[in-house]
């Protein structure tokens, strides 16, 4: 990894890191998790989190749809979190969400993310995914890939949709850090840079669509079901 991968902007970053990884590769071998995930569209806490839908590049964006997902928490709208790129994968495109108000905490501090996706959607090896930005007690930063297809899969809150889990057997702070650069030591204390959902797989990768709609999408115990929860948390 050549060192002026550090001066890239993150997700620029992350999708150099994706495009040099093998995509065929298998994720850690996971196990159902024994933690429960508790939240629900309804049971919001007052945790301070916001989720920020956005993207790049060609036929590439995320953002809230009405009459697209499940039930709302406020109001009937039926907002589904839309993430599309319709393009080649190596093409620097994606469509992404930003999770803000865990920076500078402990890694520990996440302990469960998951979402629901349309099975109409993707579900691949690399993207839907989370990627947990971290830093070392330096400032180097790394990046915890969690890829929708190695995640926990149960029956989604209505037919026609699937809930992926994350930790699956390991905690989330257990898990290896892939540094930016050769200075990041993932042995140290690590703390929160950024928390991302990332969808940078292409419609070259076969059966993928092009896009995914997810929902519920649950941070410990705060969930997004529409664009209101983020004045509601």
């Amino acid at each position: 990894m050549n060192k002026s991968l550090a001066l890239l902007p993150t997700t620029a970053a992350l999708l150099v890191l994706s495009a040099c990884a093998d995509r065929t590769v298998t994720y850690p071998s996971l196990t159902p998790s024994i933690v429960t995930l508790a939240a629900n569209a309804n049971s919001n806490s007052n945790s301070g989190l916001k989720l920020h839908p956005n993207g790049f590049g060609q036929a590439s964006y995320a953002a809230w749809k009405a009459h697209e997902g499940l039930p709302d928490s406020k109001g009937n709208a039926d907002h589904g979190l839309y993430f599309q790129k319709m393009t080649t994968t190596e093409t620097f495109a994606a469509g992404e969400a930003r999770i803000t108000g865990l920076e500078g905490q402990p890694l520990s501090a996440i302990t469960n993310l998951s979402w629901e996706h349309r099975t109409d959607g993707w579900c691949g090896a690399g993207a839907p995914r989370w990627d947990v930005i971290v830093a070392d007690e330096s400032g180097d930063r790394g990046v915890i890939f969690l890829g929708c297809a190695a995640a926990v899969h149960t029956p989604g809150s209505a037919p026609g949709w699937i809930k992926d889990s994350y930790p699956a057997g390991t905690a989330i702070a257990s898990l290896p850090a892939t540094g930016f650069t050769p200075d990041f030591n993932p042995s140290d204390d690590l703390t929160i840079s950024e928390l991302l959902i990332l969808f940078d797989e292409g419609t070259d990768v076969p059966a993928n669509p092009g896009f995914v709609v997810l929902d519920n999408i649950t941070v410990n115990n705060t969930v997004f079901t529409g664009p209101a929860d983020n004045g509601g948390n």
